[in-house]
C-alpha cells in the first residue's frame, strides 16, 4: 500500500545522468535536468504506470483508464489509441517499434503510422517486456504468464511457474540470456535452452529487474527489498532508504537508479548508493 506526501513513484526512464523522467501515482511526469525535478504540467490526472522511449524526443508515459502521454521533444500530447483498459508500460526499439501493455493482457502496437491490437493470448495483467530485437521479445506478467513475440505473434509457452506466482520485470543481455523476477522471491533465468530458479533467500515481491552484464544485476521490490548478482549468487543490499521500490534502470555500472514510494529516486554510481529522491 502507498502512503506519504510525496508522490508515489511507480516507473523511471533515464536518458542521461541530467535528463531523467519519473512517473506515478499523481500522473505528473517530473525531470531531472541535473540538479532538481521539475514537474511537467500536462492536462492528465490520471496515475501513470509506466514510461519509456528509444530517446528524449520519444518518450510515452501510460497509465491507469489507457491514458497514453507522448513528448515529442517540444511539448506532451495525450494520444488516442481507441483503447481504454489501464496500461501498465511500454517497450520498444524505435520510434515505429512500440509496445503498450497492460491490464487484461491488453496490449497495442505502433508501427509508425497507427496503433493496432496484438492479441498475447491471455486474459491476465501484463507486467514486464523485453527484447533483444523485434523478432526476440519476452513477456510476463499475473499468475506466471509467460509469451515470447517472434515479430509476428505472441507464442503460448509452457508457464515457468505455479499460478500462485506472478512474473513482473524481464531483463536480459541477449535472447538466449534471460532473467526474469516476480513475487515470493522468485528469479529465473534462461541460458538459452531451459529456465532454472536461482535461489534468492528472500519471500518478498521482486517488481523490477536491470543489469549491465551477467556480473552485474539488480533487482527491487517491496519492503525496501534489493538484490544484487554478481555472476556467482544473489545477496541483499542495505537500502539507504526504508521505501516499497518498484523500477531499477540505469545508464551503465556508474548511473543505476531505483524508483519507489514517496518520490524516492536513488541512484548508484558504481561503488555506493546516493539519495536523489523528489
Amino acid at each position: 500500500m502507498f502512503t506519504g506526501e510525496k508522490p508515489d513513484l511507480l516507473d523511471l526512464m533515464p536518458f542521461r545522468e541530467d535528463s531523467i523522467y519519473v512517473v506515478g501515482k499523481d500522473g505528473i511526469p517530473q525531470h531531472w535536468d541535473g540538479e532538481e525535478w521539475l514537474p511537467v504540467r500536462t492536462e492528465n490526472t490520471n496515475p501513470l504506470m509506466g514510461i519509456w522511449g528509444p530517446h528524449e524526443n520519444c518518450i510515452y508515459a501510460v497509465g491507469i483508464g489507457g491514458v497514453v502521454l507522448f513528448y515529442n521533444g517540444k511539448e506532451w500530447q495525450q494520444v488516442d489509441t481507441g483503447s481504454y483498459d489501464s496500461l501498465n508500460s511500454a517497450f520498444g526499439f524505435d520510434e515505429s517499434n512500440i509496445f503498450l501493455y497492460g491490464v487484461g493482457g491488453r496490449m497495442l502496437y505502433w508501427n509508425g503510422e497507427k496503433w493496432d491490437y496484438r492479441e498475447p493470448n491471455t486474459i491476465h495483467d501484463l507486467f514486464g517486456m523485453w527484447g533483444e530485437d523485434i523478432e526476440h521479445i519476452y513477456t510476463v506478467g499475473g499468475e506466471g504468464i509467460f509469451r515470447f513475440y517472434n515479430g509476428k505473434e505472441f507464442l503460448r509457452k509452457d508457464e515457468l511457474t505455479e499460478e500462485t506466482i506472478s512474473l513482473f520485470g524481464v531483463w536480459g543481455t541477449k535472447t538466449d540470456n534471460v532473467y526474469i523476477c516476480g513475487s515470493h522471491g522468485t528469479i529465473l533465468h534462461f541460458n538459452g535452452e531451459e529456465w532454472k530458479t536461482m535461489k534468492t533467500d528472500t519471500e518478498e515481491y521482486l517488481l523490477s529487474i536491470w543489469g549491465t552484464s551477467d556480473e552485474n544485476i539488480f533487482v527491487v521490490g517491496d519492503n525496501s527489498a534489493m538484490l544484487h548478482y554478481d555472476g556467482k549468487a544473489w545477496s541483499k543490499i542495505d537500502p539507504i532508504k526504508e521505501e516499497y521500490f518498484t523500477k531499477v534502470k540505469g545508464l551503465g555500472e556508474g548511473s543505476v537508479y531505483v524508483a519507489g514510494e514517496n518520490g524516492t529516486v536513488l541512484r548508484h554510481d558504481g561503488k555506493q548508493w546516493h539519495d536523489m529522491s523528489l
